[in-house]
């Protein structure tokens, strides 16, 4: 026994091993290490399938738009869910247009309101003058899509101010010629292929919504704002009873404040603002005592 005791005696700090208590240590550093790269990993692969699914959407309206231009028809690509897509195209060339639907990846959806539908005349162009949608996954990581009236497809662009151009000054003598002439007489189609502008600034008129004995409103029923907190919208809430109103929107959204307590014959005010660069239009959704009211809110640059 003692021999043992002097031999351990002389070994190093290095020899001795670890004892229980650096091992448990090691233990949990290296497991909140793992945590932190699983939580890394899983948000990583999140965004990979946001960026494939808009990316694959964006080609099948760039292929849509091309289609219609090439058949001298139509085209189109519209939503029948969040998370799923109608393309309707000359997909086998054979002049004749088919219909495919196409699945986001994932947990991936669209959260602007209505679903989005776009559609391609023969030029190429659309109905819309600018329709706007925001796409999001599980994690909360959002993109905006851009559709302009020509067609072109655009993902999480802004244009918040225009460049600067120098005009130079034309001399109606010396630099235009007075004497050219265009010859032919055909009329050529140079209408406006849009005719809604989902950016349009004007409040909705208010909206109600009834239930057993009572009618509450909201006013206005849509309405504009500017996104990252730009600009803020007031909804007033009328309630028939007493009670409680709580608001229900997207996560791009403050909303102040989210609950109250409303006295029968009341109102309630609600201010609604952007948090980011997101835009689009969203529901918000207000439940009062009597019923559950949807005001539209367009988030613009």
């Amino acid at each position: 026994m003692k021999r043992m005791k002097i031999k351990n005696e002389m070994l190093s700090p290095d020899e001795r091993g670890f004892t229980i208590l650096q091992t448990v240590i090691a233990v949990a550093i290296m497991s909140v290490i793992c945590g932190f790269a699983a939580i890394g990993l899983t948000k990583a692969k999140a965004d990979l399938k946001l960026q494939g699914s808009v990316r694959q959407l964006a080609g099948y309206l760039e292929k849509a738009r091309l289609d219609a231009i090439k058949r001298h028809g139509s085209s189109s690509v519209a939503f029948i869910d969040t998370n799923t897509y109608t393309v309707n195209m000359d997909f086998d060339g054979d002049g004749v247009p088919d219909s495919r639907t196409i699945p986001f990846e994932g947990d991936v959806a669209v959260f602007s309101t209505p679903l989005p539908s776009v559609g391609f005349n023969w030029r190429g162009r659309t109905e819309d003058c600018t329709l706007t949608f925001a796409v999001q996954n599980a994690g909360g990581r959002q993109v905006n899509v851009d559709v302009s009236d020509a067609g072109d497809v655009t993902v999480n662009g802004n244009v918040d101010v225009l460049p600067s151009v120098t005009y130079a000054t034309v001399n109606s003598g010396a630099d235009v010629d007075s004497t050219t002439v265009v010859t032919g007489t055909t009329v050529r189609n140079n209408s406006v292929d849009c005719t809604v502008d989902s950016g349009s600034g004007t409040a909705g008129p208010p909206i109600s919504g009834s239930g057993p004995g009572c009618t509450d409103t909201a006013s206005p029923s849509s309405i504009s704002i500017r996104k990252n907190g730009g600009s803020s919208a007031p909804i007033t809430v009328h309630a028939t009873n007493t009670g409680t109103v709580t608001v229900q929107a997207p996560s791009n959204l403050q909303i102040t404040p989210q609950t109250q307590t409303v006295a029968g014959g009341g109102t309630a005010t609600i201010s609604i603002s952007s948090l980011n660069t997101i835009r689009g239009t969203f529901a918000v959704n207000i439940s009062t005592p009597c019923t559950t009211l949807t005001v539209l809110l367009t988030v613009t640059n």
